[in-house]
């Protein structure tokens, strides 16, 4: 279902959904814990924009199966003369998110590659998680790399340094709006959906069982530390969604960093507004 949306106003979940959950989960706490799981796993798909549409299409399109997902990605490819770039969209995002940034990279002739992650714009599925995110991104790296460059915002930024990590090759990468602990997203949603104790290590459980990660040491800072690309953070101070704190915990974490703090876009907003796409192209530009 299409959502309307507001760039700034956090999760927001139906009062209707939490006071169900809570009856479910005070009757049958493991069923409880699957009914959140479920949620917690499904993005919303947001309702595609005007404004993206000229630059969608002029990519070339095509689906890609990940076969160690077993699921298939819708892929875009607006095809240039200079350097590799993929692009990575957050939770409930799309590949069209970065529409204003494509426009600048095709100025500059970038090659550039991005996709919808499972479960999000054209690509199927009910639900996904941040691992499903992580092979996804490596598996289409491997198939059309080799890469210069990575851009990842929020959730693909954290998934972006998870791979960057273990790729040299990648010269440049650019988190927007990183988020740092994944066990923070688990607490802000416990919190949210006010999940009980035992609930709450049923799910974390659930997921390790599901994903082989282990939740409270799967953090962007740890990776940080084997990055060898230079680097560039931009996240926004007013960001209510992934507070500016994630940002600078993964900075300190660089080996070669650099964090630009924005004022007033948010955590969406970010991502079309002209002072960022300049130090964006500033940042790839050789020097």
């Amino acid at each position: 279902m299409d959502k309307p949306r507001n760039d700034n106003q956090g999760i927001v979940l139906p009062s209707a959904f939490i006071y169900s959950l809570r009856i479910l989960e005070f009757l049958h706490p493991y069923l409880g814990m699957r009914l959140a799981a479920f949620f917690f796993a499904r993005p919303f798909r947001y309702k595609l924009m005007e404004r993206e549409i000229p630059v969608l299409s002029q990519a070339q399109k095509s689906s890609v199966n990940i076969k160690k997902l077993g699921k298939s990605v819708f892929c875009y490819h607006w095809e240039g003369k200079g350097p590799k770039i993929m692009l990575m969209h957050g939770w409930s995002g799309r590949a069209t998110n970065f529409y204003k940034i494509i426009e600048a990279l095709m100025r500059l002739d970038y090659d550039i590659y991005a996709f919808d992650a499972p479960a999000h714009g054209k690509s199927r599925g009910l639900t996904t998680n941040l691992p499903e995110f992580i092979l996804t991104l490596d598996s289409l790296l491997s198939r059309w790399g080799p890469f210069e460059a990575i851009l990842g915002h929020s959730g693909g930024g954290f998934s972006s340094s998870y791979v960057c990590a273990d790729r040299p090759e990648i010269k440049k990468l650019i988190l927007i709006s990183p988020f740092d602990q994944s066990i923070d997203l688990f607490e802000k949603y416990y919190e949210l959906i006010g999940l009980g104790e035992k609930s709450r290590k049923l799910m974390l459980d659930y997921f390790f069982r599901k994903t082989n990660k282990n939740i409270s040491a799967f953090s962007s800072s740890i990776s940080a530390q084997s990055i060898n690309a230079k680097c560039m953070i931009i996240h926004d101070e007013n960001d209510r969604e992934v507070e500016l704190y994630n940002a600078i915990n993964i900075e300190k974490n660089l080996k070669k960093g650099k964090l630009i703090v924005t004022q007033g876009l948010g955590h969406r907003r970010i991502l079309r507004d002209d002072s960022v796409i300049d130090q964006i192209v500033s940042f790839l530009k050789p020097h």
